[in-house]
C-alpha cells in the first residue's frame, strides 16, 4: 500500500462512487490528522451528485499499516465491528459506513467512518502544558474529565457477551491471560535483543500476574485516556476513538492505562497538573463510586500498562529505522519517558533520555 496522499485520493474516490452509486466523487480534501500512528489514518471531505442535489460528505478513512507496523497483528475490519458493538451498547462512538476487505482500491483493508467534529486534547510535551486544555476554565476542566470518565464507565457496561463476543475467539478473559498476550507481542517485538528495563518489566509482570483474583470481565478499551476522545463545544465527550487494542478482561486494564497517561502528562516529565485535575486516588474513588466496581492489585497493572506503552517506543523505533530517522543502535526504545517510569517502579537506575526519543516527541521529553 502506498502512503502516499495523492496516489490514494483518486483510488478513494472511485471506491467511493461504487457505493453511494454516483457517476464521479469529488474529493475536497484527504489529509492525516495529527494523531492515529497506529493505523493510517485520513481525514476525507468528499462531494458527489444525487438527484438534483450536491451531497458534500466528511469521513474519517482508517487503513490496515503494511510497513513497520505496531502490533502484531493489526486488524482495522476487528475495530470496525468494536465500532458497530459500541454504538448498539449506547457508547458514543463515530458509525462506521463502510468496511471493505478487498486490498484492491486501497492496498490493504480498511473501513470509513462519520468524522465527528470537536475538540481531541493532544500536545507536546503535555495536555496540560499546551494545546486546548489549558485554555479550559477549572470547571469546564472538570466536565470534561468527568464526561470522560463517565464514557469508559459506559464502555465497561456494554453487554459484551450480545455485542463483541467475537473477541473471545482470540483469547481469555484473565489477568494472567492478558499479561500472556503482552509478553508474546514483546518478545517478537523486541526479536531476541537485550532492553534490560523492560526484560526486568516483563519478568516482574509474569511473576505476579499469577497473584491476581480476576473480578467480572468487561469489554476492556486497551487505549483509555482523554486523548482518544473528541469533545464537543460543551466539554463534553461527543465520540470515543481507537478501538484497535479492544479485548475482554479485567477493568483494572483501562483504569490503569488512565492512570499511566495522567502520570506521563505530568510528574513523568515535570509537568504540572491543570488546576482541578483529579489525582490518582480521586480518580480510583470517582471510577468505583460511578461503576460500582472495586478495583483491585492497580500497581500491578500500572507496571503492565506502562510495559504496554514501552513496546510501542520499541515498535516505533524500529520505524524510524526503516524510514531512516535513527540509525539501528538507536537507543528509543531503551531511554524514554516510559522506560524512566518502570526504572522509578521498579528500583532500578533511571536511564537518560536518548535523543532519538527526544526527537521523536519534537524536541520535548
Amino acid at each position: 500500500m502506498t502512503t502516499d496522499t495523492d496516489a490514494l485520493r483518486p483510488a478513494f474516490a472511485s471506491w467511493l462512487a461504487t457505493r453511494v452509486d454516483a457517476d464521479d466523487v469529488t474529493i475536497t480534501s484527504f489529509e492525516r490528522p495529527s494523531g492515529g500512528r497506529s493505523n493510517d489514518t485520513f481525514l476525507v471531505g468528499a462531494e458527489w451528485a444525487d438527484a438534483d442535489r450536491t451531497i458534500a460528505d466528511r469521513l474519517v478513512v482508517r487503513v490496515q499499516p503494511q510497513t513497520t507496523q505496531i502490533f502484531r497483528a493489526p486488524d482495522v475490519l476487528r475495530e470496525a465491528q468494536v465500532l458497530g458493538g459500541l454504538e448498539r451498547g449506547g457508547v458514543r462512538v463515530p458509525h462506521v459506513r463502510w468496511s471493505e476487505p478487498d486490498t484492491t482500491a486501497l492496498g490493504a483493508p480498511f473501513f470509513v467512518m462519520d468524522e465527528v467534529r470537536g475538540d481531541v486534547p493532544l500536545a507536546r510535551p503535555s495536555i496540560h502544558a499546551a494545546g486546548w486544555l489549558p485554555t479550559l476554565s477549572s470547571d469546564e476542566l472538570r466536565t470534561l474529565w468527568s464526561s470522560a470518565l463517565d464514557t469508559l464507565v459506559a464502555v465497561h457496561a456494554v453487554d459484551w457477551r450480545a455485542n463483541h463476543s467475537f473477541l473471545l475467539g482470540e483469547s481469555g478473559t484473565s489477568t494472567v491471560e492478558y499479561v500472556e498476550r503482552i509478553a508474546d507481542w514483546y518478545r517478537w517485538s523486541t526479536d531476541g535483543r537485550p532492553y534490560p528495563i523492560t526484560d526486568a518489566a516483563l519478568d516482574h509482570v509474569l511473576a505476579r500476574s499469577h497473584e491476581v483474583v480476576d473480578t467480572e470481565p468487561v469489554l476492556v478499551w486497551g487505549d483509555a485516556r482523554v486523548g482518544n476522545m473528541i469533545f464537543g463545544d460543551d466539554h463534553r465527550v461527543a465520540a470515543a476513538i481507537d478501538w484497535e487494542t479492544a479485548s475482554i478482561g479485567p477493568p483494572e486494564i483501562d483504569v490503569a492505562h488512565w492512570l499511566f497517561f495522567d502520570e506521563f502528562a505530568t510528574s513523568a516529565i515535570d509537568v504540572a497538573p491543570l488546576p482541578g485535575w483529579p489525582d490518582a486516588a480521586e480518580t480510583v474513588r470517582a471510577y468505583e463510586s460511578k461503576s460500582g466496581r472495586s478495583l483491585h492489585d492497580l500497581d500491578l497493572f500500572q507496571t503492565v500498562e506502562e510495559l504496554f506503552i514501552a513496546i510501542t517506543l520499541i515498535r516505533q523505533a524500529d520505524a524510524r529505522v526503516a524510514r531512516g530517522l535513527a540509525s539501528t543502535g538507536t537507543r528509543m526504545g531503551h531511554d524514554n519517558a516510559v522506560t524512566q517510569m518502570l526504572a522509578r517502579r521498579l528500583g532500578l537506575p533511571v536511564p537518560e533520555l536518548s535523543p532519538d526519543y527526544i526527537a521523536h516527541r519534537g524536541g520535548t521529553a
